[in-house]
């Protein structure tokens, strides 16, 4: 887990430092920092919605997993998505109030984006769903390792030793 865990720190880094540079032509830190918090906490909305909607036909043998496997889904995902969509939203943003681009090119962006977006969620979707089935093997597997490795030692410890014969 410490990997992971490492390796979530990393994509949060970068997602923040990739998000506050996209956004340097904003008028301040302050609108720079709402920016980042509102488009984190809509992406995790956004995020979290698709888990559920992803989850609905994955049979969890423990209820305990479904917290872990969402905790790790959405500690991935929540930087990747929002640095896919957050970054290019705010450089629309800084060529639409800077008029670098026309109403027209702007349009064209926007759709764009929402296109890439919407397919971003359907291939979230069905990818969220073989995660979770692939975590749920893992999680199984390692249990079942543990099982095995601690009746091996419990049988180990209360198997009688052999009396040599004279």
């Amino acid at each position: 887990m410490t990997i992971i865990n490492f390796i979530i720190f990393v994509l949060f880094v970068i997602y923040v430092v990739f998000v506050w540079n996209s956004t340097k032509e904003f008028e301040n830190t302050i609108i720079r920092v709402s920016y980042i918090f509102i488009g984190t906490l809509f992406i995790t909305i956004l995020t979290l919605i698709l888990f559920w909607i992803s989850k609905m036909g994955v049979e969890y043998p423990k209820q305990e997993m479904i917290g872990e496997v969402r905790r790790i889904i959405l500690l991935v995902f929540i930087p990747i998505n929002g640095f896919i969509t957050l970054t290019q939203a705010s450089s629309i943003f800084v060529q639409a109030k800077s008029g670098m681009v026309s109403r027209e090119d702007m349009e064209k962006k926007i759709k764009k984006l929402v296109i890439i977006f919407i397919v971003l969620i359907i291939l979230e979707t069905i990818y969220f769903k073989n995660i979770q089935n692939g975590m749920i093997k893992f999680i199984e597997s390692v249990q079942i390792k543990k099982r095995f490795i601690v009746n091996y030692v419990w049988v180990k410890k209360c198997s009688v030793p052999k009396m040599k014969e004279n």
